[in-house]
């Protein structure tokens, strides 16, 4: 079982060659500031019940963090899945903060989460 997916991803790895990720100097200012984007889906896994929830956080035209990850329990409403999710972001947020302070070049403004509806 290990080895097929072994094989498959370096199937995948293989057709990626030219990609990349792009940051760009567009727009950029003395005032840093990260963007995150997040959404959840209720119950969306079909076999378990349990939420699906993601997010991805862009700095400079270009993703610095992202996640997607299945809910370890299986949530009772859309409320509970949207508190769990956002709860999952503002940790990230807290974390990015991390290295912009070390850089000496802290996150001047709060960082703004869109909500995919």
């Amino acid at each position: 079982m290990h080895l097929n997916v072994d094989k498959n991803l370096l199937k995948f790895l293989g057709g990626t060659e030219e990609l990349a990720i792009c940051y760009g100097r567009k727009n950029l200012t003395n005032s840093l500031q990260p963007i995150g984007y997040y959404d959840n889906n209720f119950a969306s896994d079909r076999e378990s019940s349990r939420s699906i929830y993601s997010y991805v956080f862009k700095f400079a035209g270009g993703p610095i963090s992202w996640k997607s990850k299945r809910a370890s329990i299986v949530i009772l409403s859309t409320l509970e899945a949207e508190t769990d999710a956002f709860t999952e972001d503002i940790r990230e947020v807290s974390w990015i903060i991390g290295p912009f302070k070390e850089l000496k070049r802290p996150i001047s403004r709060p960082i703004v989460l869109y909500k995919n509806s």
